[in-house]
């Protein structure tokens, strides 16, 4: 039988959407975040050092914690009775897909179906995944990271689909940015297959549409307003306008291992959710680059800001790429790192896509925007 959401205040995978997918690109469009709390004065003099780890030589600021990043309990079924719902999917394929009312064996494909579930409790009942960042066990608890994984890119669709079939899903949710039309046929053969777009821009429409096909729409609508409440606090907390933060990739990058970091990436867009300020030469705007005004003329290094996030990780020889970034000259005289405020993040949490990876990049705003790094 098909059956469509049940509509109390709003439509369950949209009333919420609406507010939610603000957050896109940034939570800031929704919002209008207040400046108050301690001063920036105030947070150095009593800065967070507290870390739990190094990278080349660095501390590392972690503010995810595998073990606790999921949901204690799964977010109950919103859907009464037997038989299956509609639910929305993206290109490639259909416009709509009959799915359970609530799965019991999902193959989430691509980092926002894994975080996603993960949010709402239901790691449980992952039985595959595919396109987790090389270090997603730094966010992620184990028993999601080390499932099988069903590889959907470079693939022959038949071997896709007999990978799928061997974990023996009754949900399918896939990303499909650049995703073969064939895939997504050769998975809808296996089990009823909702499509996601994948691209971090998307992220929080990406969610809603993900919630909404495990059956927990409106659990899924929560979890993203808690991401518009904590980026409110982090703001409060931390007054991030007050300073101009310099967002930067190390390694794995031509030239000389270092580069401002793209501007739709998670890490750029929760920057803009809490209005931080940003050097000249790095504003963001909805997940675009902004370039100066003409009056603004760059003053030093472009990576160089009151506070500098450096994004590593990644590759087998980020560590060794990072180090050579820290012990170069130009690192060296930036004015941040003289005055020991840069700070080390994880590459799979910063570049992540999904609420729990927002949650972690939020926490290590507030932990550190204001703060002195600890001796590396």
């Amino acid at each position: 039988m098909t059956d469509s959401a049940p509509t109390p205040r709003r439509h369950p995978g949209r009333g919420y959407g609406r507010n939610a997918a603000l957050l896109v690109a940034p939570i800031a469009l929704g919002l209008t975040l207040a400046a108050c709390g301690p001063s920036p004065v105030d947070m150095v003099e009593h800065p967070v050092t507290t870390t739990p780890s190094r990278m080349a030589g660095e501390e590392l600021q972690r503010a995810a914690e595998p073990e606790n990043s999921c949901a204690d309990d799964p977010a109950p079924p919103e859907f009464e009775g037997t038989g299956d719902r509609g639910v929305r999917t993206d290109e490639p394929g259909v416009d709509a897909v009959e799915v359970p009312r609530s799965p019991e064996r999902i193959l989430a494909l691509g980092v926002t179906a894994v975080d996603v579930a993960c949010a709402l409790g239901l790691q449980d009942l992952v039985v595959g995944t595919s396109g987790l960042p090389r270090d997603a066990d730094v966010y992620l608890p184990s028993p999601l990271v080390d499932l099988p994984e069903v590889d959907t890119s470079g693939v022959a669709p038949t071997e896709v689909a007999t990978a799928a079939r061997e974990l023996t899903p009754d949900l399918i949710v896939v990303g499909g940015d650049d995703l073969d039309p064939a895939v997504v046929d050769a998975l809808s053969s296996v089990a009823p297959t909702v499509v996601y777009d994948s691209a971090t821009l998307s992220w929080t429409a990406a969610s809603e549409m993900i919630a909404d096909a495990y059956g927990r729409p409106r659990a899924g609508g929560d979890v993203l307003l808690s991401v518009i409440e904590q980026a409110r606090m982090t703001d409060a907390a931390a007054t991030p306008s007050d300073t101009r933060v310099s967002l930067v990739s190390v390694g794995g990058a031509d030239g000389d291992g270092v580069t401002v970091q793209a501007p739709d990436t998670l890490g750029s867009l929760m920057l803009e959710a809490v209005g931080a300020g940003r050097p000249p030469s790095q504003l963001t705007r909805d997940g675009e680059r902004v370039p100066p005004l003409p009056e603004s003329p760059a003053v030093g290094d472009e990576l160089d800001g009151d506070v500098i996030f450096a994004v590593v990780g990644g590759s087998p020889g980020a560590e060794d790429d990072a180090r050579e970034v820290f012990a170069s000259d130009r690192w060296t005289d930036l004015d941040a790192v003289g005055a020991k405020r840069m700070f080390v993040v994880d590459r799979a949490v910063w570049e992540g896509a999904g609420p729990v990876a927002a949650r972690a990049v939020l926490e290590d705003i507030r932990k550190s925007i204001n703060g002195i790094a600890p001796d590396g």
